[in-house]
């Protein structure tokens, strides 16, 4: 079994709630001086208003989403548990879609995996840390890809079938 934490900085959290809090006000407040005729001939003015309150307002509310706090990962030979501030999350390799590795040019410095299962996405970055994503990258891979090559090939052998069926009918 491979463990691997991510940390969340709780003050990057609370930046974003506080500046989500400022922009729904501000917003707010250019939406009151419309509303109040000090700005009634101002309509761009109205429509930025309630565009910045908006977007306050999704600052504010995606902060307390799961993947904004700390996360640990563990890693079975037969599914991926992610323990969460909600609970925990369970999912077998087969349910998991996608694997994408993010390598920039210097891959010393950090290293990104992108874990798709239906709709979520899960991104474990690892900064200064090669030998973790090296270890885990081939640990997902060598499950997941398994289940990849098991559909192609039952894939492969449907369409065969079909052909030799098409054959002995047209005989």
């Amino acid at each position: 079994m491979i463990r691997y934490h991510v940390k969340k900085n709780s003050k990057s959290r609370n930046t974003l709630r506080y500046l989500g809090i400022f922009l729904f006000i501000f917003g707010a407040f250019l939406l009151y001086l419309f509303f109040s005729g000090m700005a009634s001939r101002h309509y761009i003015g109205a429509v930025l208003g309630a565009l910045i309150a908006m977007y306050g307002a999704y600052l504010f509310i995606h902060t307390f989403e799961e993947d904004k706090y700390d996360i640990d990962y563990e890693f079975d030979d037969t599914e991926l548990r992610i323990k969460h501030r909600k609970g925990e999350t369970v999912y077998t390799y087969d349910q998991i879609d996608d694997v994408v590795p993010v390598v920039p040019e210097n891959e010393m410095i950090y290293c990104l995996i992108l874990i798709r299962a239906g709709k979520k996405k899960y991104l474990l970055p690892f900064t200064y840390n090669k030998d973790a994503y090296d270890r885990i990258y081939t640990h997902l891979t060598a499950r997941v890809t398994v289940k990849d090559l098991e559909a192609e090939i039952a894939e492969e052998q449907s369409d065969t079938d079909l052909k030799t069926d098409d054959r002995k009918e047209s005989k």
